[in-house]
């Protein structure tokens, strides 16, 4: 099995892809601000635990604007996650317009890390694979 389950709730799975070392948190819903804080936090935990460079983060199911959490994600929980030894970021685009605006607003204020996002899981993916 590629894949070990490492975390479940009603808005959010975190898996780990055991070959190519890859943190997957696949988020789902409209999200209120202490549901994305609380998983960003398990995410941060899970990078840390599994000594890990890459995450794919996947907002394709995601609904709704998140904007207001920018700020706490680009600048408090992402030079964190950073420091636990993210190199690699990809964030998958939802396909709700105002989510997308709040994670494409999100990515152009982090400032430490490599940051991309993407229209398609396999693009997010095949890029995390060149690293």
């Amino acid at each position: 099995m590629k894949h070990i389950s490492l975390y479940k709730t009603d808005f959010l799975k975190i898996e780990y892809n055991l070959v190519d070392e890859i943190v997957i948190a696949t988020w789902s819903g409209p999200l209120s601000g202490g549901e994305i804080i609380n998983g960003y936090e398990n995410v941060s935990f899970f990078i840390k635990k599994n000594f890990c460079h890459k995450l794919l983060d996947d907002h394709s199911d995601v609904q709704g604007i998140w904007a207001d959490l920018s700020d706490w994600v680009a600048f408090d929980w992402h030079p964190r996650v950073v420091d636990l030894g993210l190199q690699y970021h990809a964030c998958v685009y939802s396909r709700s317009v105002f989510s997308r605006l709040s994670t494409d607003l999100t990515i152009k204020m982090m400032k430490e890390g490599i940051v991309k996002g993407y229209d398609t899981i396999i693009d997010a993916q095949n890029w995390l694979l060149d690293f």
